[in-house]
Protein backbone atom coordinates (compact mmCIF):
# COMPACT_ATOMS: atom_id res chain seq x y z
CA UNK A 1 0.00 0.00 0.00
CA UNK A 2 1.23 3.51 -0.82
CA UNK A 3 2.55 5.18 2.33
CA UNK A 4 0.26 8.18 1.97
CA UNK A 5 -2.76 5.85 2.02
CA UNK A 6 -1.48 4.18 5.18
CA UNK A 7 -1.16 7.49 7.03
CA UNK A 8 -4.55 8.60 5.70
CA UNK A 9 -6.30 5.52 7.11
CA UNK A 10 -8.88 6.37 9.76
CA UNK A 11 -7.41 3.94 12.30
CA UNK A 12 -3.96 5.53 11.96
CA UNK A 13 -5.48 9.01 12.14
CA UNK A 14 -7.26 8.08 15.37
CA UNK A 15 -4.03 6.76 16.83
CA UNK A 16 -2.19 9.98 15.96
CA UNK A 17 -5.06 12.09 17.31
CA UNK A 18 -4.57 10.57 20.77
CA UNK A 19 -0.97 11.83 20.94
CA UNK A 20 -0.53 15.02 22.93
CA UNK A 21 3.07 15.62 23.95
CA UNK A 22 6.43 16.98 22.88
CA UNK A 23 9.52 14.81 22.72
CA UNK A 24 12.44 15.92 24.88
CA UNK A 25 14.47 17.12 21.89
CA UNK A 26 11.50 19.17 20.68
CA UNK A 27 11.42 20.89 24.05
CA UNK A 28 15.16 21.54 23.74
CA UNK A 29 14.66 23.04 20.28
CA UNK A 30 11.97 25.36 21.65
CA UNK A 31 14.44 26.57 24.27
CA UNK A 32 17.09 27.06 21.58
CA UNK A 33 14.73 29.16 19.44
CA UNK A 34 12.96 30.94 22.30
CA UNK A 35 14.44 34.39 21.56
CA UNK A 36 13.15 34.28 17.96
CA UNK A 37 9.85 32.37 18.01
CA UNK A 38 7.53 35.31 18.75
CA UNK A 39 8.52 36.98 15.47
CA UNK A 40 8.54 33.83 13.35
CA UNK A 41 6.26 32.52 10.62
CA UNK A 42 6.23 28.77 11.14
CA UNK A 43 5.36 25.82 8.90
CA UNK A 44 4.61 22.68 10.92
CA UNK A 45 5.03 20.17 8.09
CA UNK A 46 3.86 16.60 8.64
CA UNK A 47 1.69 17.94 11.44
CA UNK A 48 -0.26 14.69 11.57
CA UNK A 49 -3.30 15.07 13.81
CA UNK A 50 -1.89 18.13 15.58
CA UNK A 51 0.42 16.63 18.20
CA UNK A 52 2.77 19.64 18.12
CA UNK A 53 0.23 22.37 17.30
CA UNK A 54 -0.87 23.41 20.77
CA UNK A 55 2.75 23.80 21.87
CA UNK A 56 4.04 25.89 18.96
CA UNK A 57 0.93 27.85 17.96
CA UNK A 58 0.99 30.21 20.98
CA UNK A 59 4.72 30.83 20.62
CA UNK A 60 4.99 32.05 17.02
CA UNK A 61 3.72 35.08 15.12
CA UNK A 62 2.14 33.05 12.32
CA UNK A 63 1.49 29.29 12.23
CA UNK A 64 0.50 26.89 9.44
CA UNK A 65 0.17 23.13 9.94
CA UNK A 66 0.37 20.93 6.84
CA UNK A 67 0.22 17.24 6.01
CA UNK A 68 -0.24 15.21 2.83
CA UNK A 69 -2.90 13.01 4.47
CA UNK A 70 -6.31 14.75 4.21
CA UNK A 71 -7.79 12.81 7.15
CA UNK A 72 -4.99 14.08 9.38
CA UNK A 73 -5.79 17.68 8.43
CA UNK A 74 -9.50 17.12 9.01
CA UNK A 75 -8.66 15.86 12.50
CA UNK A 76 -6.56 18.99 13.13
CA UNK A 77 -9.43 21.20 12.02
CA UNK A 78 -11.78 19.29 14.31
CA UNK A 79 -9.48 19.68 17.32
CA UNK A 80 -8.59 23.34 16.87
CA UNK A 81 -11.00 26.25 16.41
CA UNK A 82 -8.70 28.05 13.96
CA UNK A 83 -9.42 25.74 11.04
CA UNK A 84 -7.86 28.07 8.46
CA UNK A 85 -4.32 27.44 9.75
CA UNK A 86 -4.23 23.87 8.40
CA UNK A 87 -3.52 22.89 4.81
CA UNK A 88 -3.31 19.64 2.86
CA UNK A 89 0.15 19.81 1.29
CA UNK A 90 2.93 17.45 0.24
CA UNK A 91 6.39 18.64 1.30
CA UNK A 92 7.70 17.58 -2.12
CA UNK A 93 5.37 20.00 -3.90
CA UNK A 94 4.46 23.03 -1.79
CA UNK A 95 3.28 25.29 -4.62
CA UNK A 96 0.56 26.72 -2.38
CA UNK A 97 3.30 28.31 -0.26
CA UNK A 98 5.33 31.23 -1.62
CA UNK A 99 9.10 31.28 -1.73
CA UNK A 100 10.76 32.85 1.34
CA UNK A 101 7.47 32.58 3.25
CA UNK A 102 8.64 31.03 6.53
CA UNK A 103 11.26 31.66 9.21
CA UNK A 104 10.95 28.19 10.70
CA UNK A 105 10.00 24.79 9.27
CA UNK A 106 9.45 21.85 11.60
CA UNK A 107 9.16 18.32 10.18
CA UNK A 108 8.67 16.23 13.30
CA UNK A 109 8.14 12.55 14.08
CA UNK A 110 10.50 11.41 11.31
CA UNK A 111 8.04 12.56 8.65
CA UNK A 112 10.83 13.01 6.15
CA UNK A 113 11.69 9.32 6.51
CA UNK A 114 8.54 8.37 4.60
CA UNK A 115 10.43 9.11 1.38
CA UNK A 116 13.24 7.45 -0.53
CA UNK A 117 16.51 9.24 -1.29
CA UNK A 118 15.28 11.00 -4.44
CA UNK A 119 12.06 12.26 -2.85
CA UNK A 120 13.93 13.27 0.29
CA UNK A 121 16.20 15.55 -1.73
CA UNK A 122 13.16 17.05 -3.46
CA UNK A 123 11.62 17.68 -0.02
CA UNK A 124 14.79 19.41 1.19
CA UNK A 125 14.79 21.55 -1.96
CA UNK A 126 11.19 22.62 -1.36
CA UNK A 127 11.88 23.37 2.31
CA UNK A 128 14.82 25.48 1.18
CA UNK A 129 12.57 27.37 -1.25
CA UNK A 130 9.89 28.31 1.28
CA UNK A 131 12.41 29.22 4.01
CA UNK A 132 13.80 32.72 4.27
CA UNK A 133 17.54 33.28 4.39
CA UNK A 134 18.85 32.43 7.87
CA UNK A 135 15.59 30.59 8.56
CA UNK A 136 15.57 27.49 10.78
CA UNK A 137 14.75 23.90 9.88
CA UNK A 138 14.19 21.23 12.56
CA UNK A 139 13.41 17.57 12.01
CA UNK A 140 14.04 14.07 13.31
CA UNK A 141 15.22 11.03 11.38
CA UNK A 142 15.87 7.34 12.00
CA UNK A 143 19.43 6.46 12.97
CA UNK A 144 20.98 3.50 11.13
CA UNK A 145 23.74 3.33 13.78
CA UNK A 146 21.34 3.00 16.69
CA UNK A 147 22.68 0.47 19.20
CA UNK A 148 19.35 -1.32 19.50
CA UNK A 149 18.47 -1.63 15.82
CA UNK A 150 19.21 -5.36 15.65
CA UNK A 151 16.62 -6.05 18.38
CA UNK A 152 13.81 -5.01 16.03
CA UNK A 153 14.52 -8.11 13.95
CA UNK A 154 15.12 -10.63 16.76
CA UNK A 155 12.48 -13.25 17.47
CA UNK A 156 12.90 -12.96 21.25
CA UNK A 157 12.26 -9.20 21.15
CA UNK A 158 9.17 -9.53 18.96
CA UNK A 159 7.78 -12.34 21.11
CA UNK A 160 8.33 -10.51 24.41
CA UNK A 161 6.68 -7.40 23.02
CA UNK A 162 3.58 -9.31 21.88
CA UNK A 163 3.41 -11.29 25.13
CA UNK A 164 3.60 -8.10 27.18
CA UNK A 165 0.55 -6.69 25.40
CA UNK A 166 -1.51 -9.83 26.03
CA UNK A 167 -2.17 -12.21 28.89
CA UNK A 168 0.22 -15.13 29.30
CA UNK A 169 -2.24 -18.01 29.25
CA UNK A 170 -0.69 -21.11 27.69
CA UNK A 171 -2.66 -21.28 24.42
CA UNK A 172 -2.39 -17.53 23.94
CA UNK A 173 1.36 -17.74 24.50
CA UNK A 174 1.65 -20.53 21.92
CA UNK A 175 -0.35 -18.50 19.40
CA UNK A 176 1.86 -15.45 19.97
CA UNK A 177 4.95 -17.64 19.59
CA UNK A 178 3.94 -18.54 16.03
CA UNK A 179 2.71 -15.02 15.34
CA UNK A 180 6.17 -13.73 16.25
CA UNK A 181 7.73 -16.08 13.71
CA UNK A 182 5.28 -14.77 11.13
CA UNK A 183 6.24 -11.16 11.88
CA UNK A 184 9.93 -11.99 11.70
CA UNK A 185 9.65 -13.84 8.38
CA UNK A 186 7.47 -11.06 6.99
CA UNK A 187 10.09 -8.42 7.83
CA UNK A 188 12.80 -10.51 6.14
CA UNK A 189 10.65 -10.83 3.02
CA UNK A 190 9.81 -7.11 2.95
CA UNK A 191 13.49 -6.26 3.26
CA UNK A 192 14.48 -8.95 0.74
CA UNK A 193 17.11 -10.12 3.20
CA UNK A 194 17.74 -13.58 4.60
CA UNK A 195 19.95 -12.26 7.40
CA UNK A 196 18.86 -8.87 8.71
CA UNK A 197 22.08 -8.26 10.65
CA UNK A 198 24.08 -8.50 7.42
CA UNK A 199 21.64 -6.20 5.64
CA UNK A 200 21.82 -3.60 8.43
CA UNK A 201 25.62 -3.74 8.35
CA UNK A 202 25.49 -3.13 4.61
CA UNK A 203 23.27 -0.06 5.10
CA UNK A 204 25.63 1.21 7.78
CA UNK A 205 28.53 1.05 5.32
CA UNK A 206 26.42 2.91 2.76
CA UNK A 207 25.42 5.47 5.39
CA UNK A 208 21.72 5.29 4.54
CA UNK A 209 18.98 3.07 3.17
CA UNK A 210 15.38 1.92 3.35
CA UNK A 211 14.16 -0.53 5.99
CA UNK A 212 10.83 -2.17 6.63
CA UNK A 213 10.94 -2.17 10.42
CA UNK A 214 8.28 -2.40 13.13
CA UNK A 215 6.69 0.93 12.11
CA UNK A 216 2.96 0.26 11.72
CA UNK A 217 3.73 -3.49 11.67
CA UNK A 218 5.95 -3.16 8.63
CA UNK A 219 3.26 -1.46 6.52
CA UNK A 220 5.58 1.42 5.66
CA UNK A 221 9.19 1.51 4.50
CA UNK A 222 11.42 3.87 6.47
CA UNK A 223 14.53 5.82 5.49
CA UNK A 224 17.45 5.42 7.89
CA UNK A 225 20.69 7.41 7.79
CA UNK A 226 23.90 7.77 9.73
CA UNK A 227 24.88 10.99 11.47
CA UNK A 228 27.68 11.73 8.99
CA UNK A 229 25.53 10.99 5.95
CA UNK A 230 22.71 13.23 7.19
CA UNK A 231 25.08 16.08 8.02
CA UNK A 232 26.57 15.89 4.54
CA UNK A 233 23.10 15.78 2.95
CA UNK A 234 22.07 18.93 4.81
CA UNK A 235 25.25 20.82 3.92
CA UNK A 236 24.86 19.96 0.24
CA UNK A 237 21.29 21.29 0.40
CA UNK A 238 22.52 24.64 1.75
CA UNK A 239 22.00 24.25 5.48
CA UNK A 240 24.59 25.22 8.09
CA UNK A 241 25.00 25.79 11.85
CA UNK A 242 23.73 22.25 12.32
CA UNK A 243 22.95 21.17 15.87
CA UNK A 244 22.11 17.59 16.85
CA UNK A 245 20.03 16.30 19.77
CA UNK A 246 19.78 12.84 21.28
CA UNK A 247 16.42 11.24 22.08
CA UNK A 248 17.03 12.40 25.66
CA UNK A 249 16.99 16.01 24.52
CA UNK A 250 20.75 16.49 24.95
CA UNK A 251 22.38 18.83 22.44
CA UNK A 252 25.58 17.00 21.52
CA UNK A 253 27.94 16.13 18.68
CA UNK A 254 29.01 12.92 20.42
CA UNK A 255 28.06 10.05 18.11
CA UNK A 256 28.16 7.57 21.00
CA UNK A 257 25.48 9.54 22.84
CA UNK A 258 23.40 10.04 19.68
CA UNK A 259 23.59 6.34 18.80
CA UNK A 260 21.92 5.37 22.06
CA UNK A 261 18.62 6.28 20.43
CA UNK A 262 16.76 5.21 17.31
CA UNK A 263 16.21 8.81 16.25
CA UNK A 264 18.45 11.86 15.92
CA UNK A 265 17.01 15.38 15.97
CA UNK A 266 18.53 18.16 13.87
CA UNK A 267 18.26 21.93 14.01
CA UNK A 268 19.95 23.93 11.26
CA UNK A 269 19.86 27.25 9.41
CA UNK A 270 19.57 28.04 5.74
CA UNK A 271 22.09 30.11 3.85
CA UNK A 272 20.86 31.25 0.44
Amino acid sequence: MEQKKVYNHKKITSDYAARDYLDKPEKSIIEELKPYLKDMSMLDMGVGAGRTTKYFLPLVNCYIGADYAPNMIEECRRKFSRRNIFEVADVRDMKKFASDMFDFVLFSYNGIDSFDEKSRLVALSEIKRVLRNNGFFAFSTHNINWEGIYDIFRFSTIYRKLLKKNDNRFFKAVFLFFKSFYFLIRLNILNKALFMASFINYLRKEGHGILADNSLNGKVRIYYSSLDYQLNQLRKAGFCNIKTYSVNGIKTEDSMELNKGGWIYYLCQLKK
